[in-house]
């Protein structure tokens, strides 16, 4: 039975917390968790908490399982603290898609880069340093696993503030796995060997192994001849996909860049898009590659996605439908396992550089695979990154510092210069122009422009 304590901030989410909670309750190294669900808003916690409590009892997991709005009660004596948050909401997300289109610049995420990824950085950046000095101060030996996007820009405002110990965790390279172990029949945990490295949501498979097989090269002849491509295995659709929406129908910029560089983006077409808005931008060209103007991938803005999360928890609370009591492509059970003791884990992490990546800049944040083993994280090193990747990754990287100093100072002069830096914007008038309609909208979400919040 564990004695430890795993505090999610953000667990009234209806999507997201009750597959979590699954997959701990799944995992017998931490049978007896001490878990506390804390939400600024309580009311999604009146159905998630006792849903929770409901898988918990079906798995025989023995997990405690509380709900809190408070954060500094919820905080105490906790070891691991998950943060899955969104500055903004429904709403914030909308405006992150719509303010760009005012100016023909279209979006597929909007969570990472582009304008979207500059405008929920700038908003969740106080939010999020407040939260850790709160941990720091309340919890300082706990582990903080940062789930909230930008990724890249957020872990890296943590590190830059705070001692705690930090890293941002993902699963883009899981659902590639899934992917392709679908395309070449195999089992995605037991039968890839990956090398990657690069920046959240701009990841690269430097080499793959597949069965003892090139996993690039396989990739390249399935892009070819896919009615003729001969899978080195003979298994079918992974569960996890099954229930994960199935095998993407399309992967059109990932294959070409493959074709382009000889290297795997891992990430999904409307994340790798973003940071490279020549497959998005103009609207003919974002057809060609599979976009449509104004889609919104990956989020819940003015959609009735999160109704139907909300009525699928209240259903399955209710014993309507069933619960789903497999485990997901999330990692984040194991690494919780794995830092206490259990058994190691490789998992791709989001970490200063310190050398894991050599022609990066250092403690710039960058996503490697890491080695998780006893309250420990160890970045695995992957050497120089070839040129063909570089001059992609150093489009953005730059500017992700940039962003995280306007956010933590409120510059916004350096703020207005990182958003004109980005591939996706077309000239620094515009961006000014865009600058002014973000920080009107957004107004009260940016306290450090205002003179409303300082480190």
């Amino acid at each position: 039975m564990s004695t430890a304590k795993f505090v999610l901030i953000g667990g009234g989410s209806y999507g997201w917390t009750p597959t979590l909670i699954t997959d701990i309750a799944l995992n017998p190294a931490l049978k007896g968790l001490h878990i506390v669900l804390q939400d600024i808003n309580g009311e999604p916690l009146k159905t998630v908490v006792p849903l929770c409590r409901k898988i918990s009892d079906a798995l025989g997991a023995d997990l405690k399982i509380e709900g809190s709005t408070d954060l500094d009660s919820s905080l105490q004596g906790a070891d691991f603290v998950g943060l899955t948050i969104s500055t903004g909401g429904d709403d914030g997300n909308y405006l992150d898609m719509e303010i760009p289109l005012r100016y023909n610049i279209n979006q597929s995420v909007a969570d990472t880069v582009g304008p979207g990824g500059w405008s929920r950085s700038l908003r969740n950046i106080p939010v999020v340093v407040d939260i850790v000095r709160k941990v720091e101060k309340i919890a300082p030996d706990a582990w903080f696993m940062n789930y909230t996007n930008p990724m890249t820009t957020l872990t890296r405002a943590i590190s830059r503030t705070s001692s705690v110990r930090t890293f941002g965790i993902c699963h883009e390279l899981q659902g590639l796995l899934l992917h392709l172990a679908y395309y070449f029949g195999v089992d995605w945990q037991k039968d890839f060997s990956i090398k990657l490295a690069g920046i959240n949501h701009l990841i690269w498979v430097l080499e793959m192994t597949v069965k003892g097989e090139s996993g690039l090269a396989l990739l390249k002849q399935y892009a070819e001849a896919p009615d003729s491509f001969k899978k080195p295995g003979t298994l079918g659709m992974p569960e996890e996909l099954v229930h994960g929406g199935g095998a993407a129908p399309s992967q059109k910029v990932k294959l070409d860049l493959l074709e382009r560089t000889g290297y795997l983006s891992a990430a999904g077409d409307s994340h790798i898009a973003e940071f490279l808005p020549f497959y998005l931008n103009p609207p003919e060209q974002a057809k060609r590659w599979g976009f449509k103007v104004g889609q919104k991938a990956h989020t819940f803005a003015r959609t009735d996605a999160r109704a139907a999360y909300r009525e699928k928890c209240e259903n399955m609370l209710s014993g309507k439908i069933p619960l789903r009591l497999s485990h997901s492509h999330e990692h984040a059970d194991k690494t919780i396992a794995a830092l206490m003791g259990g058994e190691p884990l490789i998992t791709p992490l989001n970490l200063p550089n310190v050398g894991q990546i050599d022609n990066l800049p250092r403690n710039a944040v960058v996503e490697t695979l890491a080695y998780v083993s006893g309250n420990c994280v160890q970045p695995l090193a992957v050497g120089a990154l070839p040129d063909a990747i570089l001059r992609y990754l150093m489009q953005h990287i730059p500017n992700q510092e940039m962003i995280v100093e306007a956010g933590l100072t409120g510059n916004r002069e350096l703020a207005v210069l990182a958003l004109a830096n980005d591939p996706a914007v077309p000239n620094p008038d515009i961006a000014a122009k865009m600058a002014d309609d973000f920080f009107n909208e957004f107004r009260t979400m940016l306290p450090q422009f205002n003179g409303k919040w300082s480190l």
